[in-house]
């Protein structure tokens, strides 16, 4: 399966994006990257449960994370990163982006 980056943007009370995720890739070609509303995803313990077990790798934005008053301390899955890197994760480490 080719390499998939997720770009996920709501809320875990908006969406579960890890159906989708398991559809399109193994958890070992996935890397979730958490957006806008979609860190609240990592913040909270049964979606980021989830989470870690959809993809190898979860990127929560570090600039939307601390927007809504949080900071990598709170995080319950993944590593608050810049945007630089997740731009490296879906122009180099991945082969097709899937917004869910």
């Amino acid at each position: 399966m080719p390499k998939s980056a997720f770009i996920i943007l709501k809320s875990p009370q908006e969406l579960d994006p890890t159906h989708t995720m398991k559809r399109f890739a193994d958890s070992k070609d996935a890397s979730a990257i958490l957006l806008e509303d979609g860190v609240y995803q990592a913040l909270v313990d049964g979606p980021s449960r989830k989470l870690k077990e959809s993809a190898h790798e979860v990127l929560v934005s570090k600039e939307d994370l601390e927007a809504r008053g949080f900071g990598p301390s709170d995080l319950k899955a993944g590593s608050a990163v810049e945007y630089a890197d997740i731009v490296d994760c879906i122009m180099e480490r991945t082969e097709r982006t899937i917004t869910v």
